[in-house]
């Protein structure tokens, strides 16, 4: 199983990823704290769900691609030769999306764990 936490930002209302078990986990972690965040609509769900909206994207710290019915999600500035990318489909992304908007951004949990288990992604709350 890995995992990723985040803690919420009190001052300031955000969330802060803390803690990954692995690179991809990370990414995961950076993309939805630094580029979805909690404070605008996000268009990277729509763009990953678009045919017609570019085969690449990214943040201030995560490039995304897409490949057939996967996105790719890998840090901007790997130092690695190849970097590690986060292989999920389209479905799961779009639903990770939701999913950290409607229990994370609307709720405002004190702590936040996402695992990644059997080929599925599991939010899990705490206050």
């Amino acid at each position: 199983m890995n995992i990723v936490k985040f803690f919420l930002d009190e001052k300031y209302g955000g969330y802060n990823c803390k803690d990954a078990s692995n690179i991809e986990m990370c990414t995961l972690g950076n993309f939805l704290s630094s580029e979805i965040g909690c404070g605008y609509p996000s268009s990277f769900k729509e763009w990953g769900m678009n045919d017609n909206w570019g085969e690449e994207t990214n943040g201030n710290l995560t490039v995304l691609k897409k490949d057939g019915n996967y996105i790719l999600l890998g840090d901007l500035f790997s130092e690695e030769l190849t970097p590690t990318m986060l292989r999920v489909t389209r479905q799961q992304y779009a639903q990770i999306i939701t999913d950290w908007q409607e229990m994370v951004c609307k709720l405002k949990p004190k702590e936040v764990i996402i695992k990644y288990e059997n080929n599925e992604f599991i939010f899990e709350t705490k206050d």
